[in-house]
C-alpha cells in the first residue's frame, strides 16, 4: 500500500540558542552555503569516475545535510541552493534511468552503488521535507528500475566492497521508495536484500540475533554494517517481524555495550578507525588498534539510535544520542564550522591532538567523507530535541530553545526552554498557547541524572531517571516547569579493566588541556571542573585549537 509522508514538526519550528544551535549556525554558514554543488554534480553529468573511488557520495551526503539544515532554520539561501542543485542532478539522468558517476563499463564495481544510494537518499529527503514533487519520485523509481534491470538475476548482494554490506546499504532508500510509490524493481531489491542478509559471506541480521558481536560480522565495517541495520529498521516501520526486531535490538545493544567510547563514538582498527573491533574494550589502549573514531560512523551512529529511540520509545536511546551530540560530533567540527575530523583523538589515555580532514580522492575539491557527513549529525540536533506525538510533545534536548508545535487539539503553541544546559542543570521550560488544553509534555530524565527535581507552580515532584516524565494534564498560558538536573561529577570505570578513569558532568565528558597548564585557552572552554587536583574542561572544546601543540586526555591515572 502506498503511503504519505509521516508529518514532523514544521520547517524553522525548532530555534536551538545553545551550544548546538551556535554550531549549527556556523556549519551552515561556513560550510554548507561554500559548498560548489556544481562541481558535486559534474562528476555525474561526466559519468568520469573510472577510478572505483567514491565521488558519488559526496553530492548526496551534502545535499541531505543541507535539506535538514534548511528544515531546521528555514534559511532561504539554503532552500535556493538546494533547488538549484536539485534540478542539476537530475539533468544528468539518462534515457535508461540511469545517476552515476561511474562509466557503464565499470558500473556496479567498487563504490558505485554506494554513491546511488546517497542519491538516493538526498532525492526522497527533498521529497519528504522540501516538495512533494512527482518529478522526484519518478527519477528514483527511474533509477531502480534501471538498477534492477543491470543486474539482471545477480542478487545485489554480490556486488561492491566489504562482502556488499555499502552496496545492501542502500535497503533504508528503497524501502522508503516503495512506500511511497509501489515501485515493483524497489520491492524486488529489498526482497534480494533479506533474503541474503545484505551480505555473500553470512546473512548478518541472522548473526546479530545470534549475538554474533558486531567485530566479528561481514568485515566489520562499521559505518555501512549501521546502514543495513538501520535499513531494516525501516522495514520494520511497515512490516512487523519478530525475527527482524530482535536482530536490530540486538545489535544496537551489541554496539552499546562493546564498541561505543566514553565519548560516545566508535570506530578503529585501522588507520581511519572505521572497524568494529571491541572498541569499549580496547579504547584505553595506546598500541594495536589503529586511529579511534571516524566521524562518519558517528552520524551512522546517531541514525541508528534515532531509529531505535522511535521503535522503543526508551529514553536511555536517547541518552546515547546526547552523548554523541555534544561530544564526539561536537568535538569534531573545527570551533568555525568549516571543517571537521576524519578519524577522532587517539589515544584517549594519553596527549592526542585534533586536526581536520585533508583531501580524499586528489583533485576533487578537497573533499572528505568525514567532512561531507559531520553537518547531518549537527543539523539532526533539533528534531532530535523536539519530536510532536499524538499527546503533546516530547522534549529531549535541554539547551536553550523555542519550539513551535500543533497540539492535539489543533491549536498553535510554543515551548521555551531556558538556562544554560549541559552547562548548568537548571532549566526552565515556558508554554505560550491562547486556550487552556489539555495534553503531554514527556520530559526526558537522563539516567546519569540520579536526583532530579521538578517543580510545577507550587509542587515538587521527583521523577525516576532514565525514563520518560510524562505531565499529561490541561495547560494554561505561561505555565511553566523548573528542572534541576543532577550535574555532579560523575566516574567512569574502564570497560577494558586497567585503573584508569573518565569523568563526566550530565552529558558532557570531562578531559585535560594542555592550555589549562598555563591559562592560554582562557574563554574557550564551555565548562572547566576541578577533579581530583586536575582542571579538566569539556571534551569538545579540549584540543580545539586543532594544532599539534594542543593536546587532550580523557581517561585518567586513578587516584
Amino acid at each position: 500500500m502506498v503511503k504519505k509522508v509521516r508529518k514532523t514538526l514544521l520547517p524553522g519550528s525548532v530555534q536551538l540558542h545553545g551550544i548546538m544551535g551556535k554550531a549549527l549556525t556556523k556549519t551552515v554558514e561556513n560550510r554548507l552555503k561554500k559548498v560548489n554543488y556544481r562541481e558535486l554534480v559534474d562528476v555525474f553529468r561526466n559519468r568520469s569516475e573510472n577510478d572505483g573511488k567514491w565521488r558519488g557520495e559526496f553530492w548526496g551526503k551534502i545535499v541531505r545535510s543541507t535539506i535538514l539544515a534548511w528544515k531546521d532554520t528555514n534559511d532561504p539561501e539554503l532552500l535556493k541552493i538546494i533547488e538549484t542543485t536539485v534540478d542539476d542532478l537530475l539533468s544528468t539522468q539518462t534515457d535508461d534511468g540511469c545517476i552515476s558517476t561511474y562509466p557503464e563499463e565499470k558500473q556496479l564495481q567498487g563504490w558505485d552503488l554506494w554513491g546511488r544510494k546517497y542519491v538516493l537518499a538526498a532525492l526522497l529527503r527533498y521529497y519528504e521535507m522540501v516538495k512533494q514533487d512527482d518529478r522526484i519520485l519518478q527519477a528514483c523509481c527511474r533509477m531502480t528500475d534501471h538498477l534492477k534491470k543491470q543486474l539482471g538475476n545477480t542478487p545485489i548482494t554480490d556486488y561492491g566492497l566489504h562482502c556488499a554490506l555499502p552496496s545492501s546499504s542502500i535497503l533504508t532508500h528503497l524501502v522508503k521508495l516503495y512506500r511511497y510509490t509501489g515501485n515493483e524493481s524497489a520491492k524486488a531489491l529489498i526482497d534480494c536484500i533479506l533474503k541474503n542478509g545484505t551480505s555473500y559471506l553470512h546473512n548478518i541480521y541472522i548473526a546479530a540475533a545470534q549475538g554474533v558481536p558486531p567485530s566479528e560480522i561481514a568485515t566489520s565495517k562499521a559505518y555501512e554494517m549501521t546502514g543495513c541495520f538501520e535499513g531494516l529498521c525501516e522495514y520494520l516501520k511497515d512490516q512487523p517481524d519478530e525475527l527482524y526486531r530482535k536482530s536490530v535490538l540486538r545489535y544496537y545493544e551489541m554496539v552499546r555495550d562493546h564498541e561505543i567510547f566514553v565519548t560516545g563514538t566508535g570506530g578503529l582498527k585501522d588507520n581511519n578507525g572505521e572497524f568494529w573491533y571491541r572498541g569499549a574494550e580496547r579504547q584505553t589502549w595506546q598500541k594495536g588498534i589503529g586511529s579511534l573514531g571516524e566521524t562518519c560512523v558517528t552520524v551512522a551512529w546517531l541514525h541508528y539510535c534515532n531509529s531505535i529511540l522511535e521503535m522503543t520509545g526508551d529514553s536511555c536511546v536517547a541518552d546515547e544520542m546526547e552523548k554523541s551530540f555534544y561530544n564526539a560530533l561536537l568535538g569534531a567540527m573545527h570551533p568555525d564550522g568549516h571543517g571537521w575530523m576524519h578519524r577522532n583523538p587517539t589515544p584517549l589515555s594519553g596527549a592526542a591532538a585534533r586536526a581536520t580532514v585533508r583531501e580524499q580522492i586528489s583533485g576533487f575539491g578537497g573533499h572528505d567523507c568525514c567532512l561531507a557527513q559531520g553537518p547531518e549529525g549537527i543539523a539532526m540536533m533539533p528534531e532530535f530535541s523536539f519530536k510532536s506525538c499524538d499527546s503533546g510533545l516530547v522534549v529531549n534536548g535541554y539547551e536553550p530553545a523555542d519550539c513551535a508545535f500543533t497540539t492535539p487539539g489543533n491549536q498553535m503553541a510554543k515551548l521555551t526552554i531556558s538556562g544554560s544546559y549541559p552547562c548548568s542543570g537548571e532549566v526552565k521550560l515556558q508554554l505560550q498557547l491562547e486556550q487552556t488544553e489539555r495534553f503531554a509534555l514527556k520530559l526526558r530524565i537522563p539516567a546519569w541524572s540520579k536526583n532530579t527535581a521538578v517543580r510545577l507552580g507550587s509542587e515538587m515532584l521527583t521523577p525516576d531517571s532514565g525514563a520518560y516524565f510524562i505531565l499529561d494534564r490541561e495547560w494554561n498560558n505561561g505555565d511553566e516547569v523548573s528542572i534541576s538536573f543532577d550535574m555532579s561529577i560523575r566516574t567512569v570505570k574502564d570497560p577494558g579493566g586497567s585503573d584508569l578513569l573518565a569523568y563526566c558532568s550530565g552529558p558532557l565528558v570531562l578531559a585535560e588541556d594542555s592550555r589549562l597548564a598555563d591559562s592560554t585557552g582562557a574563554g574557550t572552554f564551555h565548562i572547566c571542573k576541578e577533579v581530583n587536583g586536575i582542571t579538566l574542561c569539556d571534551y569538545a572544546s579540549a584540543g580545539n585549537a586543532f594544532s599539534p601543540e594542543n593536546t587532550l586526555k580523557v581517561w585518567q591515572k586513578s587516584e
